[in-house]
């Protein structure tokens, strides 16, 4: 799904490291490691312009420019098992997890599960979401509302990861870090349509718009997982 750069492998940091120092040279930001030089628990960058230094988990530079792993796929589940896992994600007192269980092993990318939920909104706060700060973490969408229309709304939005000083710190390993770019834009974005998969790297802000139609919620299962790092 993306490059993964272990901490733990000193020639994955060597390779961070160089990344950074790309981007150094253009005096756009320094970066100092903390910790043993080899495998830093933390970073240090300071923004050249103001001087402000900003201390990060090393994790979170983890594979690279993240800003465009978003993946959207259609047809995945037949219209029977969406019908089928609707109607659980419906039933709020039912413990049974087997269709859950079912349908992650269906749309599973190939990342360990650490959470799952069911999502059921009209309204939405419209406020924007940023689900992780360290890398090799990726959400999980399966839309499951039948029938669902464009019009209806409920889409989400991927934006640039420069809405703040600390995503841009975060994010120097794509254009938009430390005296990057600084136009804030969506990425991505797509509507929920019915069964489609959206896969993203949890560092990405997004938000989820509300539905238009008052008739209807906007439905899903979302998957929180990692990276299998060996």
């Amino acid at each position: 799904m993306t490059k993964v750069i272990d901490m733990n492998d000193p020639e994955s940091v060597s390779e961070l490291k160089s990344v950074a120092n790309t981007a150094s040279d253009e005096k756009k930001f320094d970066i100092e490691s903390i910790g043993d030089p080899d495998s830093p628990n933390r970073f240090e960058i300071t923004d050249t312009k103001t001087g402000k230094v900003y201390s990060i988990n090393a994790d979170a530079l983890t594979g690279g420019d993240y800003h465009q792993i978003i993946h959207f796929s259609d047809d995945t589940i037949s219209e029977e098992d969406i019908k089928k896992y609707y109607e659980h994600a419906l039933k709020t007192n039912d413990d049974d997890n087997t269709p859950i269980d079912e349908l992650w092993q269906k749309v599973n990318p190939g990342i360990e599960l650490t959470d799952c939920y069911i999502s059921s909104y009209n309204k939405s706060s419209d406020k924007i979401k940023q689900d992780s700060k360290v890398g090799n973490e990726y959400i999980v969408i399966v839309y499951l509302t039948p029938d669902w229309q464009p019009e209806y709304g409920g889409s989400i939005e991927f934006w640039t990861p420069n809405l703040t000083e600390e995503m841009k710190a975060m994010a120097i390993n794509t254009p938009y870090g430390l005296n990057g770019d600084e136009n804030i834009n969506i990425v991505k974005s797509c509507w929920p349509k019915t069964g489609r998969v959206v896969v993203f790297d949890a560092r990405i802000p997004y938000i989820l718009r509300s539905v238009e139609n008052e008739m209807f919620k906007n439905v899903s299962i979302v998957f929180k997982g990692k990276s299998k790092v060996n």
